[in-house]
């Protein structure tokens, strides 16, 4: 109120209220003009590549809000991306269609068709632009990244599909539910990076009424990574009506019958039943039965199935897996009757092995029957048979104790379910160190542990089915990681007498370059997002004793983020082995200081592209 006098007060005495006016206009426009200008000289800088976008403790004077005077005291985190957040920061505060057009701006780099270098690191800078998106709150920024998401800019061809789809990832960042419809919209956009993104972003709404058009993408669309978003995004949106698990394999009743947890707790002490009025005893909550969109979902992924690619297919079976019902059965049968009638297309990579497991597998867990994966003619006499007799088993917890065991088609006791595979080994110093090796009895014995990876490759290699295709590749401290072969060769005789020569002419010698060993396994050719990576692979293993210590990203997290970008949409399932065992204490004082532990890099790895981990 004081201010407000003050200002009144300040008006009656001036004897030009206009120029008052004018000045503080003139001021705001200044404040936008700083903040936005900043954010155009630091994405221009940006884009020249002369800016090591992770280099550490940048100059204050180098930072653009500190040039622009939008931070007084120096950097919180003096870092290219610290920068960009206190620009971002101030550029958001201004909450309206201006700030919104000039964060797209930032949202769209490596979605258009720019030249990107790692260091440049092109998915950080996208990330904490949309992240700084998803706090506008104004209707009039909000509406305006909405316009872009329909497409209504005017820009070339490829900028423009580079804003539309900045523009629906950020919208999605808001994770307001009014923006449904404008997502919806451009889930059927002519661009398929454009619809995945837009499925993507339904799935972040967690909204049900989104369900209808993820499941008519699920139905219709005809590229692979559409339909994988969708079927993730509709997972994601029902999740909270699946069934869940506890150690036991029990089903939790929260999870069929939202509710009934706090009913149970509304029960006296004594854990006896409220006694009611005597003639109408309280009555048993009913489980809520699923609704309607869930089991439409449910016959629209049972639909899909085959329709596009092994790869959306193996989305479409964990959606089954999540939400099982007994029309399932018929049709994972029918995934094993398509392998058994195309064997060629196991050969092409038009099938993987990795679908046929999964497919197995759920068959199992669902039915109890045990016939094999290459026997779908029994088991499709099976269920005719049966069928009025079984109750669909649900999921259950996995179990924790149980580790990978060892396996006579494994590498280092994981499974090798995949039909086009590459073996990723580390070739530094320290393989040859000394581990602790199970000996098969329950006992330890000392190895070296390059030996041990020789062994577990040729063991592997032996195992390999005559119609899957392999490749090796190494890396070490050079720049660049060395493959076996240029491409996958079948698993013929003659080529696994090869690889195995060469496996044992192996040696082991200086530093660690894991970011190499990836990069090449999963043919990494690009940085830009939703670009078609060039890949017929479906699983990795990767066998790593160490800390990446030499390479173009050293950084753990770099790593996880980069391998998990290109892996978004080819679905290649990545498994992980870490020799930590009889490590030498000098050399565990030695390890450098990284954001996370090389074993935790090589358990998340796993674990964010659906593989297995293992520690040894």
């Amino acid at each position: 109120m004081l201010a407000y006098l003050a200002v009144v007060s300040l008006l009656v005495a001036a004897p030009a209220p206009t120029t008052h006016a004018h000045t503080a206009v003139a001021s705001a426009a200044t404040a936008e003009d700083k903040a936005i200008k900043a954010l155009e000289a630091w994405l221009k800088f940006y884009r020249t590549g002369k800016m090591d976008f992770r280099a550490k403790g940048i100059a204050t004077k180098d930072a653009f809000s500190v040039k622009f005077g939008l931070v007084k005291n120096g950097l919180t985190t003096p870092t290219w991306g610290g920068d960009l957040e206190e620009i971002l920061r101030a550029v958001v505060a201004l909450d309206d269609e201006a700030a919104a057009r000039a964060v797209l701006a930032v949202a769209a780099v490596g979605i258009d068709n720019g030249k990107y270098e790692y260091a440049m690191a092109p998915h950080e800078v996208r990330s904490l632009a949309e992240t700084a998106a998803g706090r506008f709150k104004s209707a009039a920024a909000i509406a305006e990244l909405a316009k872009n998401a329909r497409g209504e800019t005017k820009a070339d061809k490829a900028q423009a599909v580079a804003l539309q789809t900045a523009a629906v990832r950020c919208l999605g960042a808001t994770k307001d539910k009014a923006q449904r419809p404008a997502l919806e919209a451009a889930l059927v956009d002519p661009d398929a990076v454009v619809r995945a993104s837009a499925a993507e972003a339904l799935g972040a709404l967690d909204d049900e009424a989104t369900a209808p058009a993820l499941t008519a993408a699920v139905e219709k669309d005809a590229s692979h990574a559409v339909v994988m978003a969708a079927a993730k995004a509709l997972r994601a949106t029902f999740g909270k009506y699946a069934a869940k698990a506890d150690k036991d394999g029990k089903k939790d009743a929260e999870a069929t019958n939202p509710g009934a947890g706090k009913a149970a707790e509304s029960k006296p002490a004594d854990g006896t039943e409220p006694a009611g009025d005597g003639a109408n005893p309280p009555a048993k909550a009913e489980p809520t039965p699923p609704p309607a969109a869930l089991q439409t979902a449910v016959r629209a992924c049972i639909g899909a199935l085959g329709r596009t690619s092994w790869r959306a297919d193996m989305e479409l079976v964990r959606f089954l897996d999540d939400f099982r019902t007994a029309d399932v059965v018929p049709a994972l049968i029918g995934v094993l009757e398509r392998f058994a009638a195309n064997p060629a297309d196991v050969k092409s990579g038009k099938l993987s092995g990795l679908l046929l497991t999964q497919s197995h597998e759920l068959l199992v867990a669902m039915t109890g029957a045990v016939y094999r994966a290459d026997q779908p003619a029994e088991w499709r006499t099976f269920w005719e048979t049966e069928k009025a007799k079984i109750t669909v088993a649900q999921k259950q917890a996995p179990d924790a104790k149980k580790g990978p065991g060892t396996s006579a088609g494994g590498f280092c006791g994981i499974p090798v379910t995949g039909t086009r595979v590459v073996f990723v080994v580390d070739l530094s110093g320290s393989m040859q160190w000394p581990m602790d090796e199970d000996d098969g009895n329950g006992k330890k014995q000392r190895s070296v542990r390059l030996d041990f990876a020789k062994r577990e490759l040729k063991r592997a290699c032996d195992a390999l089915p005559p119609n899957s295709q392999f490749n090796l590749v190494s890396f070490n401290g050079l720049p660049k990681s060395k493959s076996w072969r240029d491409d996958l060769v079948p698993a013929t005789d003659k080529n696994r007498e090869l690889f195995k020569k060469h496996v044992d002419d192996m040696r082991a010698d200086g530093g660690t370059n894991v970011w190499a060993g990836m990069e090449t396994a999963l043919k990494i050719k690009s940085l830009v997002y939703g670009s078609r990576y060039d890949t017929h692979v479906d699983e990795v293993f990767v066998i790593s004793d160490g800390a990446p210590t030499v390479g173009e990203v050293l950084d753990p997290l770099e790593i996880l983020r980069l391998v998990q970008e290109s892996n978004r949409w080819a679905g290649v399932r990545i498994n992980t082995i870490f020799i930590d065992s009889a490590t030498p204490p000098e050399a565990r004082q030695a390890q450098p200081d990284l954001s996370i532990p090389p074993a935790e890099l090589m358990r998340r790895m796993a674990q964010q592209n659906g593989g297995q981990f293992r520690k040894l």
